[in-house]
C-alpha cells in the first residue's frame, strides 16, 4: 500500500513474511542542464506519476516536492528492490511519460532526454552510526537469546 504523508511522524519497523525492514532513502534527480523546465501544471501531474511508478511497485512515498528543475522524494521500499532498479523506473518512466503528455519539453531538451544521467540516494534512520557501532561491539558482553 502506498502512503504519502506529509506528517512529522516516526515510521514504525514494517513486517513481512521472512523480514522486518525500517528503510527510507533521500532521492534526488535534476533536469539535464538544470534546465528550469518543470512549471507548475507539469510539478503536479509528475507527482501524480510518481505516485502512480511508487505504487506499481510497491514503494511508499513519505514526502515529495517537485522544483523547476530538480525532484525530491522521501521513500520506503522492500529490501528486494534495489536503489539503482528504484530510480531507473522513476526516472525512465517519467521521462517518457512526461514527453508525451508536455510535448512542448521537446524544445528544451535534445535527444529525448530530460534528466539527468545522475542521482543522488542518501539513507534515512532512526538510528546513528555510533549506535548501531556501540550495540555490534557490545554483542559479546549481552546475554545470548
Amino acid at each position: 500500500m502506498v502512503v504519502y504523508k506529509f506528517k512529522d511522524e516516526v515510521s514504525e519497523p514494517i513486517k513481512g513474511r521472512s523480514y522486518v525492514y525500517d528503510l527510507h532513502y533521500h532521492l534526488v534527480w535534476v533536469t539535464k542542464y538544470r534546465n528550469k523546465a518543470l512549471t507548475p501544471q507539469i510539478q503536479e501531474a509528475l507527482k501524480d506519476k510518481l505516485l502512480e511508478i511508487a505504487k506499481e511497485n510497491e514503494v511508499t512515498v513519505e514526502a515529495m516536492e517537485i522544483m523547476p528543475n530538480h525532484v525530491h522524494i522521501l521513500v520506503s521500499a522492500k529490501p528486494k528492490l534495489s536503489i539503482t532498479v528504484m530510480i531507473k523506473k522513476f526516472k525512465g518512466i517519467t521521462g517518457k511519460w512526461l514527453f508525451k503528455e508536455f510535448p512542448e519539453l521537446k524544445n528544451q531538451f535534445w535527444h529525448g532526454h530530460i534528466w539527468s544521467p545522475s542521482y543522488y540516494v542518501g539513507s534515512v534512520g532512526q538510528t546513528t552510526e555510533d549506535v548501531i557501532k556501540k550495540y555490534i561491539k557490545s554483542q559479546k558482553e549481552r546475554p545470548f537469546k
